[in-house]
């Protein structure tokens, strides 16, 4: 296995662990925040609010703003399911966009 290949893996199985069956919250809100990363459609707040500024501007995140989505979400560990979704959302987004420009590329090793 080439190492593109490999790391395409890892990037599937970190995407699919951020957004599988268990954890404290839904499956598809953490889909939806790990999307917002790739401008995918807004969700509902205080969720959508704190994705994109940790997509945007990391270090401009609030007390209030993780405040808003512990207490949305119910519990520490909830908050951080989506905190890390949020997180995982902009490096993922950044790994398809390689790996499209790597594929649209005649002479890259893909």
């Amino acid at each position: 296995m080439d190492t593109i290949e490999r790391h395409r893996r890892h990037a599937d199985a970190l995407r699919t662990a951020a957004t599988g069956p268990s954890g404290a919250t839904d499956a598809a809100l953490r889909a939806d925040v790990l999307s917002l990363a790739s401008a995918g459609p807004a969700i509902q707040d205080p969720y959508d609010t704190l994705a994109r500024q940790i997509s945007e501007a990391p270090d401009r995140v609030t007390d209030a703003q993780v405040s808003a989505v512990r207490a949305a979400a119910g519990s520490d560990k909830a908050a951080f399911e989506i905190i890390m979704a949020a997180s995982i959302g902009p490096g993922l987004a950044r790994w398809d966009a390689a790996m499209q420009a790597i594929g649209e590329t005649p002479d890259a090793p893909a």
